[in-house]
C-alpha cells in the first residue's frame, strides 16, 4: 500500500475517532443516571377526619462527573373525593452537601384534579445534590365521611435537572392509604398492579427473590432499605451508567476493524 492510500486510512480512524470522543462526555453526562422517587412509607393507614403526612424522597447519585441535581419537580396525584392537601413543606433533599445551600421551594394544589405539584430549586446550585432524603413531606386530610378504601397515592409526573443543565431520567413509586382498615378488593388490586408494575432495575438485574417478600411485607418495604429497593444503590447508578457507554465503544471498535480491512485489502 503506498503512502497517500496509508494516510487516507489513519486519516478516516482518527476522524471516527474524534467524533466518538466528542460524543461520550455527553452521553456520560445526559444518561449516566437516575433519580428515584418513592414514599418512605408505601402502605398507611388512617382514620376519617385524621390527617396523614406523607414523606417523598429523592434519590440521587449524580453523574459521572461528580455533578448533582439543583432543580426539581413532581405532581402528586390523589383521590380528591377521599383526601384534601393541607400542608406542603419542602425538604433537605436538594441542599445536601453543602451548608450554604438552601431549597427555594412553590407549591400548587388543585382539589378539584386532586393533584398537587411540588417545584424546587437549590440556591446557590454549587456542585448540586446528590443525597437520598426528603424533598416534601405532604400532609393530607382524610374526608370526615369516608368510607372504608384503599387509595393510591401516585407519583404522576417527576422530573430532575443536572447543574449542568442534563435532565435526568426518574423512576416513580407509589403509596397506597388504607383508610378505615381499607377495601379488601382494591388493596388486591393494588398488590396486582405493584407486582406487575413496580419491579426496580436493580431487581431485575440481580434476579432478587427479596423484592417479591417484601412487597408482601406491607409497611416493611418501606424501612431503611427502602432505597436499595428502588434502585437507588451505588449497584444501580452503574448498571444505569453501562448503556451510555456501549454505543461509542462499539463505534470505534467498527471503526478500527474497518481501517484493517481497508489496509489489507490495499496492500
Amino acid at each position: 500500500m503506498n503512502a497517500d492510500r496509508t494516510r487516507q486510512v489513519i486519516a478516516l480512524a482518527l476522524a471516527a475517532l474524534l467524533a466518538v470522543g466528542v460524543l461520550v462526555p455527553a452521553t456520560a453526562l445526559a444518561g449516566d443516571n437516575a433519580t428515584s422517587f418513592y414514599f418512605d412509607d408505601d402502605e398507611i393507614a388512617a382514620e376519617p377526619g385524621e390527617t396523614v403526612e406523607l414523606e417523598l424522597i429523592a434519590s440521587d447519585h449524580g453523574d459521572l462527573h461528580g455533578n448533582g441535581i439543583d432543580e426539581l419537580e413532581t405532581t402528586l396525584a390523589y383521590e380528591s373525593d377521599v383526601f384534601e392537601v393541607v400542608d406542603v413543606e419542602h425538604g433537605p433533599m436538594l441542599a445536601a452537601g453543602d451548608s450554604d445551600a438552601e431549597v427555594e421551594g412553590s407549591s400548587a394544589v388543585d382539589q378539584e384534579a386532586g393533584t398537587v405539584t411540588i417545584e424546587q430549586e437549590r440556591t446557590p446550585s454549587g456542585d448540586g445534590a446528590t443525597a437520598t432524603d426528603v424533598a416534601a413531606t405532604i400532609g393530607l386530610a382524610v374526608a370526615e365521611d369516608a368510607e372504608a378504601t384503599s387509595e393510591t397515592i401516585e407519583v404522576a409526573d417527576a422530573s430532575t435537572t443536572l447543574v449542568t443543565d442534563y435532565p435526568q431520567a426518574s423512576f416513580e413509586y407509589d403509596a397506597t392509604i388504607h383508610v378505615d382498615g381499607g377495601d379488601g378488593d382494591a388493596a388486591d388490586d393494588g398488590a396486582d398492579d405493584a407486582e406487575a408494575d413496580g419491579v426496580t432495575l436493580a431487581e431485575d438485574a440481580n434476579g432478587d427473590d427479596d423484592a417479591g417478600a417484601d412487597e408482601d411485607s406491607g409497611a416493611d418495604s418501606s424501612d431503611a432499605d427502602g432505597a436499595d429497593e428502588n434502585g437507588t444503590g451505588d449497584d444501580a447508578a452503574d448498571a444505569d451508567s453501562a448503556p451510555g457507554f456501549a454505543v461509542p465503544v462499539a463505534v470505534v471498535g467498527l471503526t478500527l476493524a474497518l481501517a484493517l480491512l481497508v489496509a489489507r485489502r490495499r496492500s
